[in-house]
């Protein structure tokens, strides 16, 4: 029994040989067959597989900016708080008048009603004070009185109106003598014949020579022209291309367009002052006297005006004196 049981030397010598074997087996596996190293890590079990070593991250190279070039730091000079204005001035009344009404419409309690009527009261009577001395001024300074310009009463404007009409007349017949009519008319046209009827006011009135062109080469019907005669490059030379129209003709060559459409009397003769004061036939007083006001603009008076003037009331005083001084 004993001698079936045992182990001789014979058996020890091979169980640890074939231990060593089995010791060996990762470094032979490993040698023999690359990449089967697996093959002697059998005391990690089934669950073997292990996670990575985490891996560590580069710390990023920061790069300096450049150096900016050095400027000299500019000092900014304190802003100045808005000033008030002053207490009753028209800019504090602005500001605040209307706040005051708020609150005694919010809140009328005596003291806020009376406050603000109060002030009221007062604005009024600086207003009052304004027109007292604006009055005042006016009528000491003609250049700056309305009146001047054209009388404000009826009275007055009638006569002013009665003046210049009657200049109007006069400058009307003095260009007529120079200064003729042209009136382009076609076959056709269904505003000629009331534009013909001006013309022979203008005619009767004023003397004006009328010369009658016609653009189609035909005459009007039932119009008692005296003479006409057809264009022949006379409206294209000044840029007339229907009916009616009419143009100033000073002889030899000049010519200046009144319209291309019909016109009254009034705006006729109106429109030949004003194209002949433009083309030098007539004068700038012979023009102004036939209005029925005064030129006295202070426009032309500012040439040469300065801030530092207009600051200074005396300064920009004495030099609007002296502008209108030197005008006739």
């Amino acid at each position: 029994m004993r001698a079936r049981l045992g182990c001789s030397s014979t058996c020890r010598a091979s169980i640890a040989g074939v231990a060593m074997l089995l010791w060996a087996a990762p470094a032979i596996a490993e040698t023999i067959v690359p990449g089967q190293a697996w093959l002697g890590r059998g005391r990690e079990g089934w669950f073997w597989y292990q996670d990575p070593p985490p891996s560590v991250e580069a710390a990023p190279i920061e790069i300096p900016p450049p150096d900016a070039p050095e400027s000299p730091v500019a000092s900014v000079p304190p802003v100045a708080p808005p000033s008030e204005p002053a207490v009753l001035s028209a800019a504090w009344f602005r500001a605040n008048l209307s706040r005051y009404k708020d609150e005694a419409i919010d809140n009328p309690t005596p003291q806020n009603v009376e406050r603000f009527l109060a002030l009221q009261h007062i604005m009024m009577d600086r207003a009052t004070a304004f027109t007292d001395a604006f009055q005042r001024v006016v009528a000491s300074s003609p250049y700056l009185d309305a009146n001047t310009q054209r009388p404000i009463d009826s009275v007055g404007a009638n006569a002013a109106n009665e003046i210049a009409s009657a200049a109007t007349d006069a400058l009307l017949r003095k260009l007529s003598a120079n200064v003729g009519l042209v009136f382009f008319f076609q076959s056709d046209c269904a505003l000629c014949a009331a534009q013909f009827e001006v013309l022979e006011g203008a005619q009767r009135l004023y003397g004006f020579t009328i010369l009658y062109v016609s653009l189609d080469g035909k005459p009007m019907p039932d119009m008692p022209i005296p003479a006409w005669a057809p264009n022949v490059g006379q409206a294209q030379r000044i840029g007339v291309t229907a009916a009616p129209a009419l143009a100033l003709l000073r002889p030899p060559d000049q010519f200046a367009v009144l319209a291309k459409s019909v016109l009254s009397l009034p705006t006729l003769a109106e429109r030949v002052l004003l194209q002949s004061r433009g083309a030098g036939w007539i004068s700038d007083a012979e023009y102004e006297h036939t209005r029925p006001l005064n030129d006295r603009t202070l426009l032309e008076s500012t040439t040469g005006l300065t801030d530092e003037m207009v600051a200074d009331p005396e300064k920009f005083l004495a030099f609007i004196h002296a502008q209108k001084g030197a005008q006739p």
